[in-house]
């Protein structure tokens, strides 16, 4: 048998996990199934005295990881081969997505939190795309596990602006991350389409730069929650934890959740469904709009508050048509078009029925989303050039977006008929 590790769920046992081969084991403690009010870590493992083995567990915890590049820098920082998701977990698992952590069989985080100031020299240091070593050891430092696989880190910043480096599994407040060089512009797109996403209200993560001294693209985590001068964790997971798939299967195409599952989790578990609902279709139409052929599971997520499940803010938007080199193809099909070029008034009349509303609610919520864009349009990059300076991918975004629009809105007519 290999190393034990303790998995906690708001800073309490929930379990223990081990590793099977290449895979994890994990079992309830008889303390979280002894005890009604603790929620059990995932929708996709309720709470059993029996051990779920890793065709059930492992999606839940290789979702808290990095992917692809990042995951190889972490390992190689923590000195284990990417694949041994256990001895990751148990070297970064100390602050990650929501509020499980995970710890070596009986540590637990030192009190009170501890930190190290950070000045904005360092945080560029960190995110540069030079020598990464800095950047993997921090990690390490701070047990910061973060999925994706863009390169990111977690960091506390206090209410006067000062950032820390919080030290083993304290608790953060924001993330940051360094655009990458294979697409460029990257930081200004998404800088673009999550202000836009804002300005339409459709409820989307926080983000500016870290500073003005600082130019990294930073979001503010909505699973913490700052109440006075203390932050607390909230805990929220994707949908591909929701519905036990792995990180590699987030596309539909290659067998992941499409629309119609993920509508169907709202159903079952939102608190506010028919609300949360709306909110999907919206999230799908504002894709559309602005070319974000990368909206998958892993970028929608249940946030869990006392008394209520939600559909979390929205994540990651970015326009992916901009760059001429990628595969047209959507990470979830509409209707039954893969192309968002192509998607037609019968593509949303079958979304309809995908998320269980009628077709003239997915029609009012999509006009309203237009009206919305159209509303914001006069001076919009004017506000996005004042957060995050000038770029060309601005016009290009917006033309892009104008074309849909008027796409979207002679679809919308024909859906009416």
């Amino acid at each position: 048998m290999g190393r034990v590790f303790d998995v906690l769920l708001y800073d309490r046992l929930a379990g223990t996990l081990e590793p099977r081969g290449r895979g994890v084991r994990f079992t309830y403690a008889p303390s979280a199934l002894d005890d009604p009010a603790a929620p059990p870590i995932s929708l996709s493992l309720p709470k059993r005295p029996e051990q779920y083995p890793d065709s059930v567990a492992g999606p839940f915890f290789r979702n808290l990881l990095p992917e692809d590049a990042y995951r190889r820098l972490v390992a190689a920082a923590v000195g284990t081969a990417p694949e041994n998701n256990v001895a990751l977990l148990g070297a970064i698992g100390g602050e990650c997505p929501g509020a499980v952590s995970i710890w070596p069989h009986g540590e637990r985080p030192g009190e009170p939190p501890d930190h190290d100031v950070l000045t904005h020299g360092e945080i560029e240091a960190l995110l540069s795309r030079g020598d990464r070593r800095a950047f993997g050891s921090a990690l390490v430092r701070g047990r910061l596990s973060l999925a994706g696989a863009q390169e990111k880190i977690a960091l506390f910043r206090d209410p006067a602006g000062v950032w820390y480096l919080p030290l083993n599994g304290s608790v953060t407040t924001h993330i940051l991350k360094q655009a990458t060089v294979e697409f460029e512009h990257l930081l200004e797109n998404e800088m673009y389409c999550m202000l836009l996403a804002e300005a339409v209200g459709l409820e989307a993560a926080s983000v500016g730069l870290a500073s003005d001294a600082v130019r990294v693209f930073c979001t503010q985590r909505f699973d913490r929650e700052r109440v006075n001068r203390s932050v607390y964790r909230l805990h929220q997971e994707d949908f591909c934890q929701v519905l036990a798939v792995d990180p590699a299967r987030k596309y539909e195409g290659d067998g992941g959740p499409g629309i119609k599952r993920c509508a169907q989790i709202i159903s079952r578990h939102s608190t506010a469904p028919v609300v949360d609902l709306d909110r999907l279709v919206r999230w799908v139409g504002f894709n559309y709009l602005v070319g974000n052929e990368d909206a998958h599971a892993k970028n929608l997520a249940l946030l869990y508050g006392p008394g209520k499940t939600r559909l979390a803010p929205f994540y990651d938007i970015v326009s992916t048509e901009v760059y001429a080199g990628l595969e047209r193809r959507l990470s979830m099909k509409v209707g039954r078009s893969w192309d968002s070029r192509n998607v037609q008034a019968s593509d949303w009349k079958q979304l309809a029925g995908h998320v269980g509303l009628p077709p003239a609610a997915v029609r009012e919520a999509l006009a309203g989303l237009v009206e919305g864009v159209e509303a914001v349009q006069p001076g919009f990059v004017d506000r996005v050039e004042a957060a995050c300076g000038p770029s060309p991918v601005y016009d290009r975004i917006g033309e892009i977006v104008q074309t849909r629009i008027a796409l979207l809105s002679s679809e919308l007519a024909r859906l009416r008929r």
